[in-house]
């Protein structure tokens, strides 16, 4: 099983990951991905809670830094040797202005445990639901709920330098509101996709290091489509089975400035980027 941590101020993304189907694959803590074996073998219920402060890379003295605190937990029921069924939510808590507190959305899904394509190759598939329980879908949007879908390819390590996972991944949202128009006037996400890409390795220490590129697209009820970047680096460590802890930087927008056509994807930006933090527990 793995699990993303994706720090933003005033909430928390998080992706589904899928531990690899091969043998002999080390731990990694990343911006993508922490891959949990069970502390025994035919565990039953498994997870982890997280903690993270984040805050702008750059502080202008302005008044204008954000802070935040971000708790994430997920919960794991194996049902078989094929399917995980999985329950998953946070809170997301402004130091600078408590009325943006929020938990976020919870996501209940079932997985497939990775299986191998050819050789190179194993993946994974999943299919959720989604409950509004943050305040943004709740009371802006008047979210209804929103199925999921999504799949991960991983590289067989064998095939790799010792230490090093690469991981793609697909996913598709459809979204149903109340209202095609949210409380502001805005119009709402019907449908929305991401794909993305994780490289990470681990050295024999227990230290890691990861960099992760997620493209997402969204279409509006009015079939606008809008689409955005998250680019994460982190340095993790393991201090032992149950405890890690992490440290990294991540930058989101649009993929395009406001020109329309030139490409704002950037591993850095003052104004945009975010560090942070990170204690998680495993069990």
């Amino acid at each position: 099983m793995s699990f993303a941590i994706r720090p933003i101020l005033g909430f928390l993304i998080s992706a589904l990951m899928a531990a690899p189907a091969f043998a002999n694959n080390a731990s990694v803590t990343s911006a993508t991905s922490v891959i949990q074996a069970p502390k025994k073998d035919g565990r039953r219920w498994s997870g982890f809670i997280n903690s993270s402060y984040s805050t702008n890379m750059i502080d202008y003295e302005d008044g204008t830094r954000g802070e935040s605190m971000d708790y994430m937990a997920r919960f794991n029921l194996k049902l078989n040797n094929t399917f995980t069924a999985r329950v998953q939510g946070g809170y997301a808590q402004d130091l600078k202005d408590s009325q943006n507190d929020s938990f976020s959305n919870t996501t209940f899904s079932v997985n497939r445990t990775p299986f191998a394509l050819g050789k190179r190759l194993s993946m994974n598939y999943r299919a959720g639901l989604v409950a509004p329980t943050s305040k943004d879908a709740q009371k802006r949007q008047n979210m209804i709920t929103a199925l999921t879908t999504g799949t991960t390819f991983i590289v067989n390590p064998d095939y790799l330098i010792s230490g090093l996972d690469i991981t793609a991944t697909l996913g598709f949202n459809r979204n149903f509101h109340q209202y095609e128009t949210a409380l502001d006037g805005s119009v709402n996400t019907e449908y929305s996709s991401n794909q993305g890409l994780s490289f990470a390795y681990s050295f024999a220490n227990g230290i890691s290091l990861s960099a992760d590129f997620v493209h997402m697209n969204t279409w509006s009820y009015q079939r606008v489509m809008r689409d955005s970047f998250d680019f994460s680096q982190e340095i993790g460590y393991e201090i032992n089975p149950t405890f890690s802890v992490a440290m990294g930087h991540t930058n989101s927008g649009s993929t395009l400035k406001p020109n329309g056509t030139d490409s704002n994807i950037e591993i850095l930006d003052e104004d945009s980027s975010i560090v942070y933090g990170s204690v998680t527990v495993v069990f």
